[in-house]
């Protein structure tokens, strides 16, 4: 069979014998058969690579995690009145009128890139699992980090596209789940339920977690591997597994293993050793303006030496301050805001609180969370990080009743120099989840989750969505036309029901 896969490959230099750092920052080249594809170990960890690009493409990496923030309460973008241009970007997401068509200008149906981009890399991992056992020796790393991914797209799209497992249940609609190499339009595949889809992910990630060799925090191993489980079991509300593969990820809480003050307010730029997998964006891979950090900073200084703290919380500057000064400062399209009511969730000496000024007080604050390492773009974005298994460790022991949740919980607000908490509760981690892990994708997967409403406060939320019920089927995005279009084995019913 020959199949054409669109992968990454070096310009100069096609082949190469290893997963490394360099290998994840290749110009698009040319597509392989099947038959090319085993021939070599190189030939086979090229795919894999395309895997991991079509994983950080600015349209589904970018687009997602933000669009997974702005749907929470906390984080908002604004909306074009206080000198700072909307450019179109996540306006839909954030206002919850998001179409599985083009409706509106492309930016209207971003449910189509997630969807299309997703499936892509999907699509890599199945030809390197598909075809696992006709590889050459050497080759079980790469089949085990084609394992991962392909979980961690499925679960990504488990956020984006489905209900909360633990609300729907395993009967819930789940993932249209494409196991063998086709195509995002292709693969005539039925949408199976959540508890098939969860269980496809949690054997993914085992896998993963089984068979990796790989230890860069640049790529899919087994350590990153048992935390992406224990978000996935948390996910399904299996606490037991949560809690097991978070105290394998993260083997001590005592803080040791966490960010200093100064990591953290460094700009979120670089996979440090609390980062068990970070995500790594050079000049030919950041897509300048479509990059995360370019999102969520008016302008972070140039000299790295010098970061926002939280000495300059809550100032006010001007537009035309930040424009004057262009020649010392990188700005990017700087449309996300952070709320007052957040904002006021964090403590005096907090080193998370990274809001260093805002424009207009219904706007909201600039968050300096995010930087650049020398030009817009250039950064390493956390796909996981230690600080999570503290938080799933800290709510699985207050679930059971523990104590030593409490201690957990403490060890890492300690760190930050955060308030520490005289009590515990299922509601008390959520709140310290929000402090810690916001712009990282969590804020709608924890309200579904949790089985919270949506509850937008302060003027400065524009959306005409400022509440929602508790498993409000709005909470997804909509099912892409073409799915149901072009799949023969889908039907109207697959459809996300508040978009039917």
């Amino acid at each position: 069979m020959k199949t054409n896969v669109y992968i990454i490959a070096f310009l100069t230099a096609f082949l190469f014998s290893e997963c490394s750092y360099d290998s994840l920052f290749q110009d698009p080249a040319t597509s392989l058969t099947d038959e090319t594809i085993l021939e070599t170990k190189e030939t086979a960890n090229t795919v894999l690579m395309g895997a991991y690009a079509w994983t950080g493409d600015y349209r589904y990496l970018t687009i997602g995690e933000i669009s997974l923030d702005v749907m929470g309460n906390d984080i908002k973008m604004t909306d074009g009145a206080h000198g700072f241009s909307t450019y179109n970007w996540l306006m839909f997401a954030y206002n919850y009128v998001q179409y599985p068509r083009i409706v509106d200008g492309w930016w209207s149906a971003y449910a189509t890139y997630l969807w299309t981009y997703a499936y892509k890399a999907i699509d890599q991992c199945n030809l390197i699992i598909t075809n696992a056992d006709k590889l050459p020796a050497g080759c079980e790393d790469i089949v085990a980090q084609a394992y991962g991914i392909r979980g961690y797209n499925y679960l990504n799209l488990y956020h984006l596209f489905c209900a909360s497992y633990t609300h729907a249940g395993p009967n819930g609609q789940g993932l249209f789940l494409r196991l063998t190499p086709g195509s995002a339009e292709g693969n005539d595949v039925v949408r199976s339920p959540l508890g098939v889809s969860m269980q496809r992910i949690i054997d993914d990630f085992t896998y993963a977690y089984e068979h990796c060799t790989q230890t860069s925090n640049y790529f899919i191993n087994s350590q990153n591997a048992a935390l992406l489980l224990a978000r996935t079991y948390l996910d399904m509300g299996d606490y037991d597994n949560a809690q097991h593969y978070a105290e394998i990820a993260c083997t001590v809480f005592d803080g040791s293993n966490l960010m200093s003050k100064d990591e953290y307010q460094s700009g979120f730029n670089t996979a440090n050793s609390e980062w068990l997998w970070g995500f790594n964006f050079v000049s030919e891979t950041s897509n300048i303006y479509a990059s995360i950090p370019s999102f969520y900073h008016a302008a972070t200084f140039k000299d790295e030496s010098s970061v926002f703290g939280t000495s300059g919380y809550g100032s006010q500057t001007t537009y035309d301050y930040v424009e004057a000064n262009s020649v010392d400062w990188m700005k990017g399209y700087s449309t996300v805001r952070v709320t007052w009511s957040f904002a006021n969730m964090f403590g005096a000496n907090d080193c998370r609180a990274l809001f260093p000024f805002y424009i207009a007080d219904n706007d909201g604050l600039f968050t300096s969370k995010y930087s650049s390492k020398g030009s817009l773009g250039i950064a390493d974005y956390p796909m996981c990080r230690m600080a999570e298994a503290y938080l799933i460790e800290a709510e699985c022991l207050a679930r059971s009743g523990d104590p030593d949740a409490l201690t957990v919980l403490n060890a890492l607000q300690i760190k930050r120099e955060g308030t520490v908490s005289t009590s515990i509760s299922v509601d008390e981690v959520w709140n310290e989840r929000r402090r810690e892990l916001y712009g990282e994708g969590f804020a709608l997967p924890d309200i579904k989750r949790l089985q919270k409403p949506l509850t937008r406060v302060g003027a400065e939320h524009w959306s005409e969505v400022k509440n929602l019920p508790a498993n409000s089927p709005r909470m997804m995005f909509p099912i892409p036309d073409d799915e149901l279009n072009y799949n023969k084995n889908a039907t109207a019913a697959d459809q996300n029901e508040y978009w039917r």
